[in-house]
């Protein structure tokens, strides 16, 4: 596929490359006037240069220190790569300096800037037919957009600049947020008038990406002092029916088929995720980011532009403590151990199961979610005993420390390592060959009582280094090998499946939680297994519908995806506190209500050298 590199003297000098399925004809154009940006080939430069950027952020480190740990749901595991384990302590490392902040904040101002060069000049570019000039102008619209409310839901007030900056700024104020939603919403709703049902180039900008962003954009003002409340909630409802009702795009019927395809020796779908002939055009996918595994396509200044993402929720596997049999390799992935899911996490999934059950699947989420079996790739070793206590225990009695495996032969092909969202007794443990680890009794009882680090520790438990893992990223389609970070998956922003999520919120805030119940339980249809496709058991009723369970239930179709830090956050500093303090082992201890907020970031403070000094925001 071709693909089109530019560079560009605007602001900051972006560099950048879009791979994959934006493309057009390759270029190379170098030192580029603005200019340029008003004739037919720069209007269109401007916008694949544009889409390049997302790939810096949500392809990269700072995604998970800025969106997952530190929430209710995720926190930092063992080995820490950047500054994520102070983003989840909410310590005084999570402060100006913080490079995951500048990696954010720089690169959305570079793209802004691009941007608002084409907007100011495209309108004026000859010789193109209003139809492409609209189309181009829409995707500049989104984009822009897209930058813009990243920025006002992690640091509130910015800088609002709509028209394009031409040489050094040595001055820059903040606007408050309010005005910045507003120009977020005026750039959605001409983004909604110029852009089409459906692109010939994938990964560009359609009315269905505009529509859904625009529904977040609503459905987060409305929960602000400066929002429209009731309106926002209405407006938010009415783009998600839009897009649900647009037939545009489906529901995956399948719900692990949104990430991977099923292999006849995994029929359960708890081992690794398997991409071999994935189709990464998904009808339910909306917006997404694409990648490449080419070396060729980084960015003219070498900047990798690859998708990293499939490194950071493995937990350690590859090595005897965890498992025999299974060596490091490319389909289990390269453990970097950065997300963990809380205690909390893993009791949202009472549901994976019929009520007395732990065999008969109802929630198909979970396996399709999760990783939570690896089977030996090679044979002769047995798992060692470890020393487990046993359960159930009698009431007032001393524990007492049992095998925690049978300590048989592992062959080729035989479960090694097992985690359970259930308790496991002594009797199937003395059983197994495999190890199997669950969170700890008094975790599973009440899950805001820490089991503690557990690190490295063979006790049957799950661990700080030894958890389930978050399969949805995972990429055995790497070519260098299992230490390669390579990563070429595309990264899904918006599916059809959250706009559903997003519609019931909105309900939930209008009172008709009849309709918001009707929503979740198209989801929930979806999750069901077939034996439980009709299980009225398994569908929720207008009774269920409170902010509380839409968040649970936004994390159980939604788990891992980059958003849960502003999906807690949105409802305001007291929701947000509330989760975190509860539910989150590192962060309760620290976490204040100015964390609603990242603090802004130390280059831009100091680069500001003229007019009034760039506020910090409270707190920090």
């Amino acid at each position: 596929m071709k693909h089109m590199r530019i560079l560009q003297a605007v602001a900051m000098a972006l560099v950048a490359s879009a791979v994959s399925c934006v493309d057009i004809d390759e270029h190379l154009v170098t030192g580029v006037s603005s200019q340029y940006y008003a004739t037919p080939d720069g209007l269109n430069s401007a916008l694949v240069s544009s889409y390049a950027q997302p790939r810096g952020f949500y392809g990269k480190e700072q995604l998970l220190s800025l969106t997952q740990v530190g929430t209710d749901t995720w926190q930092a595991g063992d080995q820490s790569g950047s500054n994520n384990q102070h983003f989840d302590a909410y310590d005084g490392q999570l402060n100006s300096q913080a490079p995951e902040l500048t990696n954010t904040w720089n690169p959305a101002y570079v793209m802004i800037n691009t941007l608002n060069a084409a907007l100011d000049r495209g309108p004026n570019t000859p010789g193109l037919t209003a139809a492409t000039k609209n189309r181009l102008l829409g995707e500049a619209h989104f984009l822009r957009a897209l930058e813009y409310f990243t920025l006002v839901q992690t640091f509130g007030d910015v800088t609002l600049t709509l028209h394009e900056n031409q040489g050094v700024v040595l001055e820059a104020t903040r606007q408050p947020a309010a005005d910045v939603y507003k120009a977020i919403i005026a750039d959605l709703d001409t983004a909604v008038a110029f852009l089409p049902a459906t692109q010939v180039d994938y990964g560009r900008a359609t009315l269905g990406a505009a529509l859904t962003l625009r529904s977040k954009v609503y459905l987060t003002r409305a929960y602000k002092s400066y929002g429209g409340g009731q309106a926002d909630f209405t407006a938010a409802l009415a783009d998600a029916k839009a897009v649900i009702n647009s037939g545009t795009y489906a529901l995956e019927p399948v719900y692990a088929d949104l990430w991977c395809v099923a292999r006849a020796a995994d029929p359960g779908r708890g081992g690794y995720c398997d991409n071999t002939n994935y189709n990464q055009s998904r009808k339910e996918f909306i917006f997404t980011v694409q990648f490449s595994y080419s070396q060729k396509d980084n960015d003219a200044d070498g900047s990798p532009q690859y998708n990293y993402l499939h490194l950071v929720y493995g937990s350690q596997y590859d090595n005897g403590n965890t498992g025999v049999g299974i060596a490091r390799d490319l389909n289990n992935g390269r453990p970097f151990r950065r997300l963990k899911p809380t205690q909390y996490e893993l009791s949202l999934w009472s549901t994976r199961f019929s009520p007395g059950s732990t065999t008969d699947v109802v929630d198909t989420r979970f396996d399709g979610s999760f990783q939570t079996v690896w089977y030996a790739t090679a044979g002769g070793q047995k798992n060692p005993v470890g020393v487990c206590p046993t359960t159930p225990m009698p009431v007032n009695t001393t524990p007492q420390f049992i095998a925690c495996t049978s300590n048989q032969v592992v062959n080729v092909g035989d479960t090694t390592i097992l985690y359970t969202t259930f308790p496991v007794d002594s009797v199937r443990r003395r059983a197994s060959k495999y190890t199997i680890r669950h969170t700890c009794p008094a975790g599973i009882a009440d899950p805001s009582v820490y089991c503690g680090d557990n690190f490295g520790e063979n006790n049957g438990y799950i661990g700080w280094d030894r958890y389930p893992v978050l399969k949805k990223f995972q990429d055995n389609l790497r070519t260098s090998g299992f230490n390669d970070q390579n990563g070429g998956k595309v990264q899904v922003l918006y599916r059809l499946g959250e706009v559903y999520l997003i519609a019931a919120e909105a309900d939930l805030a209008l009172n008709n939680t009849v309709e918001a119940a009707q929503m979740i339980n198209v989801l929930r249809t979806r999750a069901a297994s077939p034996a439980h496709k009709a299980d009225p058991a398994f569908q929720v009723t207008p009774a269920d519908i409170t902010l509380d369970f839409i968040m649970d239930e936004r994390e159980r179709e939604l788990a891992g995806e980059f958003q849960r830090w502003y999906d807690i956050a949105r409802p305001g500093p007291t929701f947000f506190l509330s989760r975190v303090q509860k539910w989150n082992p590192k962060g309760k201890a620290n976490v204040q209500a100015k964390h609603i907020l990242r603090p802004i970031p130390q280059t831009q403070i100091d680069g500001v050298v003229q007019g009034p000094p760039y506020p910090q925001n409270p707190g920090y």
